[in-house]
């Protein structure tokens, strides 16, 4: 597949943090976490910053990590139908919407594609990615696509009309740190071609990685009741989902599954690395998603810098060539600010 080029100087002024109100569509895997209502919720709550255009749907299953784990030690919540899961995602959304009192809005929900991308130069069709050339095209300033899921909906855009790249930015939370052991990540890892695209298109894009990036997005249950239950409709729903799977065997669950994946790799113990306590664990759950749209609505919370764009391997690992285009790479987050921004908004939704 040839794309259009985008010369370094252009492409260096793309990725120039946001400093003014944007034009945003967001593509999101909306039921497979608690994290994706957060990002939608607190998008959607940003008008001073954010012109909402469209959310997508994408979907997701629990293929990934079960093949991955090869174990029935831990439990995986989801569908493992990838079309059940788009549904499930497309409800969610029209739901969060109607708690956020913007019924108005649902008809810029588009339903993505059922399955996953399966030959790299060629587009999955759906409503989602159709929406996304339409819009791109049709928006007045450079349209961002705020990317928290399964990517084949936004590589399938790229496919469908190329030229699209020369006007859009992806903010995409996907893979690991550039110099983690690999790039293992529920995002990424399901969905491999389609992120090959994105990694290869030219697209501009902004990357926040997980672990040691987003990963300091946890919250705890009395955190949650205390700043956002009962404050609105969608703030008492979020706290709920979240605070309805704390516990200590879940607590668990997320330790042995963060071991077994994300976290593989970083230590030589052997098996005696898996982090099993005999005491009492402390419950948190990291909101993950939130971090792309804190990027757009304060970068400053966000560092980052530009660096050359890895490719990704078939084994999901980052190989690095220094004469790759750029791409803008998140490497902290001020969660104490991100947090307090969203708090905020979400106590003044509907009540």
């Amino acid at each position: 597949m040839k794309y259009p080029v985008i010369t370094p100087e252009e492409r260096r002024q793309r990725l120039e943090p946001p400093r003014k109100k944007i034009h945003v569509v967001i593509d999101s895997d909306t039921y497979n976490e608690v994290d994706d209502q957060f990002a939608i919720s607190y998008a959607m709550l940003s008008p001073e910053k954010i012109q909402m255009e469209a959310i997508y749907a994408a979907p997701f299953s629990s293929d990934f990590f079960a093949r991955l784990m090869q174990t029935d030690g831990v439990a995986i919540p989801m569908t493992g139908n990838l079309k059940e899961g788009l549904e499930l995602s497309y409800q969610e959304i029209l739901k969060l919407l109607g708690l956020l009192g913007r019924e108005d809005f649902k008809d810029r929900v588009f339903r993505g594609s059922e399955r996953y991308m399966t030959v790299k130069d060629q587009p999955v069709d759906s409503d989602a990615a159709r929406d996304l050339v339409k819009r791109v095209h049709e928006c007045e300033d450079v349209l961002y696509v705020i990317a928290i899921g399964e990517i084949t909906n936004v590589a399938s855009a790229i496919l469908m009309d190329p030229e699209i790249i020369k006007k859009m930015v992806v903010v995409w939370l996907s893979g690991q740190p550039l110099y983690w052991p690999h790039a293992i990540e529920f995002n990424l890892g399901q969905d491999v071609l389609a992120s090959q695209v994105i990694l290869d298109s030219g697209v501009p894009l902004v990357l926040v990685p997980c672990m040691s990036v987003a990963s300091y997005l946890s919250v705890t249950g009395p955190e949650l009741e205390y700043h956002i239950k009962d404050k609105s409709k969608v703030g008492t729903y979020l706290c709920e989902t979240v605070t309805s799977q704390m516990s200590q065997e879940m607590a668990q669950n997320w330790l042995d599954l963060f071991h077994q994946t994300y976290c593989a790799g970083l230590d030589d113990y052997g098996d005696e690395g898996a982090p099993k306590t005999d005491s009492m664990l402390s419950p948190s759950r990291i909101i993950w998603d939130i971090s792309t749209v804190g990027y757009v609505v304060n970068p400053n919370w966000c560092p980052s810098t530009l660096v050359p764009t890895p490719r990704l391997t078939q084994d999901l690992k980052w190989e690095q060539d220094e004469t790759r285009h750029e791409m803008r790479l998140v490497r902290f987050i001020y969660r104490d600010a991100l947090l307090g921004d969203m708090f905020s908004k979400l106590q003044k939704a509907p009540k």
